[in-house]
């Protein structure tokens, strides 16, 4: 009965704090100093962090957006949709923006990383992840998130991320544009030259006589006509001689005439695309809204001290209450002997 009495003695809550409240109270005490110390930022380097927040925009050409006079013309102003901010976040996490951004800023000095420092590299990676990254939120916009231990110098690269996303996306797209302009172009200028040869066979056949092969057919015949029931024998000749014309030079009329038509149609097709391509290579294309541009933060985010404080001295207590519970279990099974009082005698 009285090794049932201890066991409930021993683990009864309220006792069992009245009993060690001193000692976890120290050891909370000491943890909580020790935390406070080693959170200073004489031993942790505090950071500061700037937030750039966008809208991604469409990624539509900007030639079809204002040239184009369709019913389908797309919208420029039109916000992007979920698969316009999952590739302006790929591009933000590439490398070919991480290494501009480390060469303008000179990441590998500023993060105080040697030259000689074995995976010099690798551990300037792991830093620029730890410092910068990108998120999209719930609403459909993409915020840049940068910590540094210098305030100006996480706002400006924030501002500088943001920025080289329009730069690496049009860089992108000035490849595929240049590609689009040269076909565009040579066809424009073959679709040219092939009208002025037209024009210019035409214009041959039109110094022979031949204006409109159809008409000059229908009035020569009724002349014809008239000449031969008045036997006029000039006239006919005359009439003989000029449908003999039309009749060598008719066909090739018809020919270029129809083969013009054909081809300034298509000519004029070819024009809207060249200056479309034209402008798509020429204009710089913004892919983002900026909702809120970065600045220099007042207060740093890094570390949370106070949280820091809480949790060590939680854990310490929690450590603390384990400690003594096995410790009172082992005394109650007789392992560990309770020290007793020496009496005077």
């Amino acid at each position: 009965m009285e090794q049932k009495d201890q066991v409930f003695d021993s683990t009864n809550v309220f006792i069992f704090f009245i009993r060690w409240w001193k000692h976890l109270f120290i050891v909370c005490a000491v943890a909580a100093i020790a935390a406070a110390i080693f959170s200073g930022p004489r031993f942790i380097t505090p950071k500061f962090q700037s937030t750039v927040t966008m809208f991604p925009a469409t990624g539509g050409s900007l030639s079809r957006a204002v040239l184009s006079g369709g019913v389908a013309r797309q919208d420029f102003l039109e916000y992007g949709d979920v698969e316009d901010a999952e590739r302006l976040l790929q591009v933000l996490e590439s490398g070919n923006i991480r290494d501009r951004i480390v060469q303008r800023f000179d990441l590998l000095a500023h993060y105080e990383i040697a030259e000689d420092a074995p995976y010099r590299h690798t551990t300037l990676t792991e830093m620029y992840r730890g410092n910068i990254s990108f998120r999209r939120t719930q609403y459909g916009a993409i915020e840049i998130n940068v910590r540094d231990a210098d305030p100006a110098m996480a706002a400006a690269i924030a501002n500088e991320l943001a920025a080289l996303a329009d730069t690496v996306q049009n860089e992108l797209r000035h490849e595929r544009a240049s590609l689009a302009y040269e076909v565009a172009r040579n066809q424009y200028h073959t679709l040219r030259q092939q009208v002025k040869e037209a024009e210019d066979s035409l214009r041959l056949i039109m110094a022979m006589g031949v204006f409109d092969l159809e008409a000059q057919s229908g009035m020569l015949t009724k002349q014809l006509a008239k000449d031969l029931s008045a036997s006029h024998a000039e006239g006919v000749q005359s009439i003989e001689e000029r449908l003999a014309l039309l009749g060598e030079y008719g066909g090739a009329y018809v020919f270029h005439t129809a083969y013009l038509s054909n081809v300034s149609e298509h000519l004029i097709m070819i024009q809207r695309r060249y200056h479309e391509a034209k402008s798509d290579l020429e204009s710089f294309l913004p892919f983002k809204f900026i909702l809120d541009s970065a600045f220099e933060a007042e207060r740093k985010v890094y570390p949370i001290r106070w949280l820091i404080v809480f949790l060590s001295t939680f854990a310490a207590g929690f450590m603390g209450v384990m400690v003594i519970m096995v410790y009172e279990n082992l005394q109650s099974k007789g392992i560990i002997r309770q020290k007793t009082p020496k009496t005077s005698s």
